[in-house]
């Protein structure tokens, strides 16, 4: 059987299907490229186009998963219409993610001043005239590499002309056409994802109905078992994974509380915070759990530099900061070896490598928002896959009768 399935495998029709895939994708390419070296400004702006619409679609798509169940519960419990349940559950969610930051910026705002006001006692006037001549000196390198700095040259050694007063204040409104646009990019993901999210709630169903559609009557059918089983994977990776956040949570406040029993300044409040986002930041895979480690670190290092100069000056927060890297440790050795697996489950489970490689090529395309979502479009990928695998290992099924009752 398995010599077989090799030369079914390895048969004239299968090589050349293979070949032509292999050549319409390497052609795709190839002219992708070309067309970018032709119309380089037009390409980038059509992208551009596509990403200010895509980013906030896909976005809002991964998120009606997570708010989609909660204007549910809203709807049924509080009995509001359904409209009006879909507004509320978006607005607690945007509340939610507005408060996480804004705490975020002031943990960051306030450690990062106690710990420049700590250095700052530490080092004499020397030392801060030093640092402030190497920051003068990096700023003068960067203007000197810019086309700013080459035309404001030329102005003072020749003289001021109209052409180069025009290439200065070309350069600037480059410059600030650049920010505007980036600024404007992020308003219309800002704005368009919460009306996208409305309708991906309402009206899911209706629209990738609608979506396929547009495919071909042979295809229609199989674009519609890939929408359910990529919805499949992502419910049940939202799902896990929110579980796994809620462990680990729990987990980070009974350690983090009893430290804070043993650890001056640390306080139960900021045990909880920082639980609060070990857990929250779980979501980023791998990478997520180390920037969380950052912040209780952080605190504990600002902490150890301001009773650094004290008489009574105690190693109590450097002996903190090692507990707090075992504790994190083992929650990861428990994490990924026993509750992972159990929680998220093999059907979601992705290797590490493709996890990375994800994170890496959605993070280029989407930036941090595709850093957030890249398992769960990693894990439609890999969903697509195996549907496509399924098939194939029907269509094998199905022609190995014919040719046993040929040769018969």
């Amino acid at each position: 059987e398995f010599n077989y399935m090799n030369k079914n495998w390895l048969s004239k029709e299968k090589l050349i299907h293979y070949l032509l895939i292999v050549s319409i994708v390497v052609i795709g390419i190839i002219g992708l490229y070309v067309l970018n070296l032709l119309a380089n400004d037009a390409w980038e702006n059509v992208s551009n186009a596509v990403k200010s619409v895509l980013i906030p679609f896909v976005i809002a798509f991964f998120l009606s998963f997570i708010i989609g169940p909660l204007a549910r519960l809203i709807e049924n419990k509080l009995k509001f219409n359904e409209n009006l349940s879909i507004i509320f559950a978006i607005l607690i969610g945007i509340l939610f993610i507005l408060g996480i930051i804004l705490l975020l910026i002031f943990f960051f705002v306030s450690q990062m001043s106690s710990i420049i006001n700590s250095l700052i006692g530490l080092v004499d006037n020397t030392t801060i005239s030093d640092i402030l001549i190497q920051i003068n000196n990096g700023l003068s390198d960067y203007i000197q590499n810019t086309n700013i700095s080459s035309v404001i040259d030329e102005i003072l050694n020749n003289g001021a002309t109209i052409d180069r007063v025009v290439n200065v204040v070309g350069t600037v409104l480059l410059s600030i056409s650049n920010i505007t646009a980036n600024f404007f990019s992020a308003l219309m993901i800002i704005v368009l994802t919460p009306v996208f999210l409305f309708y991906l709630i309402k009206e899911k169903e209706l629209i990738f109905t609608s979506i396929a559609k547009i495919f071909p009557k042979k295809l229609r059918v199989h674009v519609t078992e890939l929408g359910k089983l990529s919805s499949n994977v992502i419910k049940n990776y939202f799902r896990g994974h929110g579980i796994m956040m809620f462990l680990i949570f729990i987990y980070f406040s009974i350690t983090f509380s009893i430290l804070s029993i043993f650890v001056t300044g640390f306080s139960i409040w900021m045990a909880l915070l920082f639980a609060l986002f070990m857990g929250l930041f779980n979501i980023v895979p791998y990478l997520g759990a180390w920037i969380s480690l950052a912040l209780p670190i952080i605190f504990l290092l600002t902490k150890h530099l301001e009773t650094f100069q004290e008489p009574t000056a105690t190693n109590i927060y450097f002996i903190a900061i090692l507990l707090v890297l075992a504790i994190h440790i083992i929650e990861q050795v428990f994490e990924s070896n026993i509750v992972q697996p159990i929680v998220v489950g093999k059907q979601v489970h992705i290797h590490p490598l493709a996890v990375i490689s994800s994170l890496i090529f959605f993070g280029g395309i989407f930036g941090f928002v595709g850093v957030l979502l890249a398992v769960p479009l990693a894990g439609t990928i890999k969903a697509t896959f195996i549907y496509i695998r399924k098939l194939d290992q029907k269509d094998n099924v199905k022609e190995k009768p014919k040719e046993t009752k040929n040769n018969s």
